[in-house]
């Protein structure tokens, strides 16, 4: 049984927590056990690839494999760790978890350490990103988490173009398409609990205007990324219009009259 003033985040978690397809196994399985071939259907990957995931998971406590008599199939659950870190009963727990997490990152030396793709402690922020999701309340607040994210791969794309890693700066790119479907997703997600999404439109709008902007500078300093460029431009400009129309159509006015009350 965890106690809760007990639990300590080790380095061995946070590393685990790192990759994106292991906090997606880790909420695939809050439904349901599911089979590696269940859930290479469900996120779209090679069941080779989510079993090298879920040995990870395994060896960090966070997924246990079910075995059940009778049946060939082996099926993976969450741990109580998992379920405590995607569910905190309690804000002692956040609190425990929060400085544990701070203990171990503090003893790593990043303290206000800019860390981009290459670097060997780019792993450790993206593992932050993806903590503060786990940690976030609601969709509202998971959908402001995404368009901070997604306007942190634009910085880094601009400092990797600067020194010239185009194949990082690149996949820094995708990442922030992805970034904004997500924000998207959760914001959608909230309207279908008649959450106030107002607010986060507003931020959406404002943030994908600058993000145009950027991008836009990125093509001209990387011509050689144009084509890696302009789908996430045509992202930008889609995702503002379309908050603009939900914004008119939520509050009844005209968008020039809602910025500037």
């Amino acid at each position: 049984m965890i106690v809760e003033e007990e639990f300590k985040i080790s380095k061995k978690l946070l590393k685990t927590l790192t990759a994106d397809t292991r906090t997606q196994i880790l909420k695939a399985l809050e439904q349901r056990p599911m089979t590696a071939s269940e859930l290479s259907r469900k996120l779209g990957k090679h069941v080779t690839t989510i079993t090298e995931h879920l040995q990870k998971l395994k060896e960090s406590n966070l997924v246990e494999r079910v075995e059940r008599p009778g049946r060939k199939w082996v099926y993976y659950r969450l741990t109580r760790t998992a379920k405590d870190i995607l569910h905190p009963k309690s804000y002692r727990f956040v609190f425990v978890f929060i400085i544990s997490f701070i203990t171990v990152v503090s003893s790593l030396f990043i303290w206000n350490v800019d860390a981009y793709p290459g670097d060997w402690l780019y792993g450790l922020d993206r593992a932050v990103e993806n903590l503060q999701l786990m940690l976030a309340r609601d969709h509202l607040e998971k959908a402001k988490k995404h368009l901070e994210f997604a306007e942190e791969r634009l910085k880094e794309s601009k400092v990797l173009i600067e020194k010239g890693k185009i194949e990082y700066a690149k996949k820094v790119i995708e990442d922030y398409e992805k970034e904004m479907n997500k924000a998207e997703m959760e914001i959608n997600k909230a309207r279908l609990r008649k959450r106030n999404v107002v607010p986060l439109l507003e931020s959406m709008s404002e943030a994908t205007s600058k993000h145009e902007a950027i991008l836009k500078n990125l093509e001209v300093k990387a011509p050689q990324l144009s084509k890696d460029v302009k789908p996430a431009l045509i992202i930008a400009e889609r995702k503002r219009i379309k908050s603009i129309r939900e914004l008119e159509n939520i509050t009844g006015k005209p968008y020039s009259k809602i910025i500037s009350r």
